[in-house]
């Protein structure tokens, strides 16, 4: 059973994510005419990736101090008040008046609350979802989330093109301002305060997520997967499909949009399948390795595609395991540990995935010049390959253990 605080949460989750979606849009636009440069340009997904790392490692240190719900407001809070003066500094200078150093401070800003609301948000869900409802409830918030992503890239350029970049930011931090009011109406009696002994300093509140990571066997075998998944995670960025677009198929720029649009969609009609499906919480063994099988074997069948409409089908496929694996793996964590230790959790696997993120850029990048772009995506199906050995392991602890005890 979803409650009324999780509609809540799902609400403010949609509205944020098309707000940040829109400012990212409207940063990149006037970076790039302030500066004129691709590379500066450049910069701006990278300094936004460093803000959400600092925000991930010092999650820990915030989330004893407070509810997750009232923290959750607070970050959203804040982002609100960054956008809205990002927006009247763009909109009351001009283009040339306007300094870039004093923009990617502000998005930095912003970026580290966007790191240590992730984590709260997927601690949040177990305090206001019943255990039976998890799967259900995160198929349904990991549905909204691409949904919104996918109308959001469709629409922001679009709106920025019409609006300007000004005008597009202050409709972001009205978005943002909406997603706070709705947080602050989660009903606090359905998210207790978490009683955690306090760590004797701010080096244990960091490290306390990874020491749980290692603690648990199961949590072990998923960092081992995050770690091999995490080292050509950003295969599937836009950069190199639009080079897999050109090189290998062939085609026009136009299907490059499109095979960002089905990748999306597998992963939005996946995630609503499974929102209609509770109580499936014991299959998600199962979940992890279809997931992760599915995504090295279609990842490799993908890299020999040279039809642009089989790339088309090929990702549709992809973006549906991958949601999958997502979904399984979220819900494995917040049913593996006692909900106080959630948030170093959250907070320790999205700081490696950040970090690992951009280990990835570089590696790729330098595989695709190097040895072609085809050949990037056959290492990368090799190394999800590798990461679902992992769930090969656990599916076997698992039905050890449950021979054990019958």
């Amino acid at each position: 059973m979803l409650t009324k605080s999780f509609h809540r949460l799902w609400l403010s989750q949609a509205l944020s994510t098309l707000g940040d979606i829109w400012y990212i849009l409207a940063l990149v636009v006037t970076l790039y005419n302030l500066s004129g440069s691709a590379f500066i340009t450049a910069l701006y997904p990278l300094l936004r990736s460093m803000g959400m790392t600092v925000g991930s490692i010092v999650a820990p240190v915030i989330t004893p101090k407070f509810r997750l719900s009232h923290l959750l407001t607070i970050c959203l809070r804040g982002q609100t008040i960054g956008l809205s003066l990002l927006a009247a500094y763009i909109l009351l200078y001009s283009h040339e008046r306007l300094s870039i150093v004093l923009l990617v401070s502000i998005v930095f800003f912003i970026s580290i609350l966007e790191g240590i609301a992730g984590p709260v948000r997927s601690s949040l869900i177990p305090l206001i979802v019943p255990e039976a409802s998890l799967l259900q409830a995160n198929g349904f918030l990991n549905g909204v989330i691409q949904t919104c992503s996918l109308a959001g890239w469709a629409l922001g350029a679009i709106i920025v093109s019409w609006l300007g970049a000004g005008l597009v930011v202050v409709i972001s931090a009205l978005l943002l301002g909406a997603a706070w009011i709705i947080a602050s109406l989660i009903r606090k009696s359905e998210t207790a305060i978490l009683e955690v002994s306090p760590p004797t300093s701010w080096w244990s509140s960091i490290h306390v997520g990874w020491q749980h990571y290692f603690r648990v066997p199961k949590l072990r075998l998923l960092f081992w997967m995050n770690i091999w998944e995490g080292l050509f995670g950003a295969v599937f960025a836009g950069a190199f499909l639009l080079v897999f677009v050109g090189e290998r198929l062939h085609a026009e720029e136009i299907w490059w949009g499109w095979i960002n649009g089905a990748y999306l969609g597998g992963f939005v009609i996946v995630s609503l399948l499974v929102s209609r499906l509770p109580g499936q919480i014991q299959n998600l063994g199962r979940m992890l390795l279809i997931g992760s099988g599915g995504y090295a074997i279609i990842t490799f069948g993908f890299s020999y595609t040279s039809i642009p409409i089989l790339a088309l089908s090929v990702m549709l496929i992809l973006g549906a395991a991958q949601s999958v694996k997502d979904l399984a793996e979220r819900t494995l964590i917040q049913t593996s540990v006692p909900s106080s230790e959630l948030p170093p959790i959250f907070a320790a696997q999205s700081s490696l995935i950040s970090l690992l993120y951009g280990v990835s850029l570089l590696l790729c990048g330098w595989i695709a010049d190097t040895l072609g772009i085809q050949v990037l995506y056959v290492f990368a199906a090799g190394s999800f390959a590798i990461s679902f050995a992992g769930a090969a392991i656990f599916i076997a602890i698992g039905d050890k253990q449950r021979q054990e005890q019958t």
